[in-house]
């Protein structure tokens, strides 16, 4: 059977690929405190540029806390060197959604051509329009890199296709947050790197791995603080400021309690000094765009995960959340 669907990805502006061709020297980077998709996006394309020829520098201020990722956290410069800025770089800006997502560094870079990758729904613009490209129906920013992949004609290697397949695989919880308007294409999409030598099943191992006994003995003191609001349509946790958390415990949390009878959102709530990290999903056949909710409170994100730093105690940055939390389930 012909799929008649149109893509979900635009065609890329001749100038984005132009303005890549002309440029000797490329500078990647990514946001703060990265997770899989911003990480193998930034090597994806630091691969991709690589094989045109291209000297390339990759940023990322950290820090590494997501296990899967730390091993590649010696590849990344935490700052600009002189030598760099002379070059007159090109800055490809891969899985933000607004300037001040990378960091501190990035102001280093101010003045310089830039081009954005990303897939998220919510944020600001912050370069030229035709140096865009935005895919918010992406399931992550690794399937758009591919798009360009395919515009420069660069082959897909094993290599090329693991680190496009781990920011898809850990963006939508390993196939997870994919829903039958975009799956398919996705899917063919992802077929091309399993062709290319990418096992899932090998993958998925890889990626998990390794965690200690402490770890999931801390995701069970999380769960185990568990409520309820809104009928069970919510349900949220938190931890405090002396709590040693594993990096992905936030998201065991996530994907076991997505799967509670009748729950829409998920929040959780991690303590710092002065303010409250509140981190949130919902369920894909909700219909809630939790990216939209995340960026009334400062954040943004995806349409089901996403995320928000809010000011203020713990206890009453949960009063207030869940207070507006209300507006999601009208």
């Amino acid at each position: 059977m012909t799929n008649n669907r149109t893509s979900i990805y635009p065609v890329i502006n001749k100038r984005i690929v132009s303005t890549i061709l002309s440029s000797s020297c490329v500078g990647v980077i990514g946001h703060e405190n990265p997770d899989g998709d911003c990480i193998s996006s930034t090597l994806a394309m630091k691969y991709m540029l690589e094989y045109l020829g291209k000297e390339v520098f990759i940023f990322n201020m950290g820090p590494f806390n997501k296990k899967e990722i730390q091993k590649y956290e010696p590849l990344f410069l935490k700052e600009v060197p002189s030598e760099f800025l002379k070059k007159n770089p090109l800055i490809i800006v891969v899985d933000c959604s607004t300037k001040d997502r990378p960091g501190q560094i990035f102001s280093a870079f101010d003045g310089l051509t830039k081009i954005v990758f990303d897939h998220h729904s919510t944020g600001e613009s912050f370069t030229d329009k035709e140096l865009q490209y935005i895919v918010p129906e992406s399931v992550s920013t690794t399937l758009v890199i591919e798009n360009l992949r395919k515009s420069l004609n660069i082959p897909l290697s094993k290599e090329l296709a693991e680190y496009l397949y781990i920011g898809f695989a850990t963006d939508t919880g390993f196939f997870h947050f994919i829903n039958e308007k975009i799956g398919g294409e996705t899917l063919r999409m992802v077929s091309e790197y399993v062709d290319a030598g990418v096992s899932p099943y090998i993958m998925y191992d890889r990626l998990h791995d390794g965690e200690s006994l402490d770890f999931y003995k801390a995701a069970a003191r999380i769960m185990e603080r568990t409520k309820s609001e809104y009928d069970g349509k919510i349900l949220y946790s938190y931890s405090n400021k002396g709590d040693e958390l594993g990096s992905n415990a936030s998201d065991l949390l996530y994907s076991q309690l997505l799967c509670v009878k009748d729950v829409k959102v998920v929040f959780f709530f991690k303590e710092k000094e002065d303010e409250v990290v509140c981190g949130m999903r919902s369920k894909n056949l909700s219909g809630i765009d939790i990216g939209q909710f995340a960026q009334s409170l400062g954040g943004g994100g995806h349409r089901y995960a996403a995320g928000a730093t809010v000011k203020g105690s713990l206890d009453d940055v949960i009063r207030t959340v869940l207070a507006k939390a209300s507006i999601l389930l009208s």
